[in-house]
């Protein structure tokens, strides 16, 4: 990942103070791998790449006067670069970690635990919260990410600290973008067509979804810029579930091809699909089509600041049925879109989502359709929300694309 931008961060910090002083919090305490990476600017790869949990925390406080917080074991602490404007305090860990030309002060000398210590990482939080006399104070802390015995455990040190789940100040912190998010977006966006592109380049029948899976993901190698491949749901022929393994069964004349594809980009990923036919289509497909893409356009058409999310969804959903797809029935039509590793963030466009669209959200706005005996039918674009309107990040066509057999 790149250096993060230092006003992005500054940002972040004004915002969530403000909703910490709003909600009367003292302290936000990140512990999943996106939120310490979006509070702090350090990806940490403990969290990112092992995907170990209750490894670490990134602490904001609500007193602007205090830097964010970093709580790690001292084996990754010394991989944070300098330049982060934050503090950091460490736990020791099973390795060690030795000084011969005595460039540090401090080096831990006691007996090295055989796994990392949640009681220890914890044990430092009594101590800084003790220390900046807010023992007593109140904390939103991500209790949805944290296993129970670590829920346990921060009851145990921490036991004056009054505690509230913080998923609902990450989701309003997240749902709007800072211009650098919005940037990372935007490239995400752009290197996924460029990779979908040259995917589909030369394919015709008897392509296995597998083969296409591989091709897309030489693909995002032979970017050149980092760029990491997020998820790729590709399907070919009548199969739609999503699978771990990729179906090796070649595609024929008629059969659909499904992107629907994120790639990495500093942490933040895209999420677009398209659909694509070999050879004509059939006329139940364009018709079916034909109704999807109306409902499409609508949602691209119709989002714009303080427009409620339920309302874009019921008028997308009764194009839908209206146009050729009576009984067309989904949960949601689109999502915000960021660091969440599964693509899909809050809010939803859902018909229960009383969230009004606002300039700065990111969002992803599709139209699914999975059918027996069919496969797989997806339009998904990403936009940004505008203070006029909105901006549509895909240049893709939208159409129903054939590929010469």
């Amino acid at each position: 990942m790149t250096h993060i931008d230092p006003h992005h961060l500054h940002t972040v910090g004004e915002r969530a103070q403000a909703i910490m002083e709003r909600q009367q919090i003292d302290v936000l305490v990140a512990s999943s791998p996106e939120n310490f990476y979006y509070l702090s600017g350090y990806p940490s790869a403990f969290l990112y790449t092992l995907r170990m949990s209750d490894i670490g925390l990134a602490v904001m406080f609500r007193d602007p006067a205090r830097k964010t917080l970093l709580i790690m074991s001292d084996f990754e602490a010394a991989g944070v670069p300098e330049h982060l404007p934050c503090e950091v305090r460490t736990y020791p860990t099973w390795v060690d970690v030795d000084d011969p030309l005595a460039l540090r002060e401090g080096i831990y000398t006691g007996g090295r635990p055989v796994v990392p210590q949640v009681k220890e990482m914890f044990g430092v939080l009594s101590d800084v919260l003790s220390e900046y006399s807010l023992a007593k104070g109140k904390a939103a802390v991500e209790f949805s990410q944290m296993r129970y015995p670590a829920v346990l455990a921060l009851q145990e040190i921490c036991s004056s600290l009054q505690c509230v789940d913080a998923s609902g100040i990450f989701s309003e912190l997240r749902a709007i973008k800072t211009d650098w998010e919005v940037e990372q977006l935007r490239k995400a966006c752009a290197y996924t067509e460029t990779c979908i592109e040259q995917t589909v380049a030369g394919i015709g029948p008897g392509v296995m979804a597998a083969e296409l899976v591989q091709r897309f993901r030489t693909a995002v190698e032979g970017l050149g810029s980092g760029a990491t491949p997020r998820f790729h749901m590709i399907s070919a022929g009548s199969l739609f579930a999503p699978v771990e393994q990729y179906d090796t069964a070649p595609a024929e004349k008629g059969d659909l091809i499904k992107f629907d594809v994120g790639i990495d980009v500093n942490g933040y990923g895209s999420d677009i699909a398209r659909t694509f036919v070999i050879g004509p289509s059939s006329a139940l497909i364009d018709r079916i089509y034909s109704a999807l893409r109306a409902g499409h356009d609508h949602l691209l058409q119709s989002a714009e600041p303080g427009l409620p999310m339920s309302r874009l969804f019921d008028e997308a959903k009764t194009v839908i049925r209206q146009t050729g797809l009576e009984n067309y029935n989904r949960g949601h039509l689109g999502h915000s879109v960021g660091l969440g590793l599964s693509a899909e963030e809050p809010p939803f466009i859902s018909p229960s989502e009383t969230t009004l669209l606002a300039p700065g959200m990111v969002l992803c706005l599709e139209t699914p359709y999975y059918a027996y005996g069919i496969g797989s039918i997806m339009i998904e674009d990403m936009i940004v929300i505008t203070d006029s309107g909105s901006e549509r990040l895909n240049r893709l066509s939208r159409d129903l694309i054939s590929i010469p057999t």
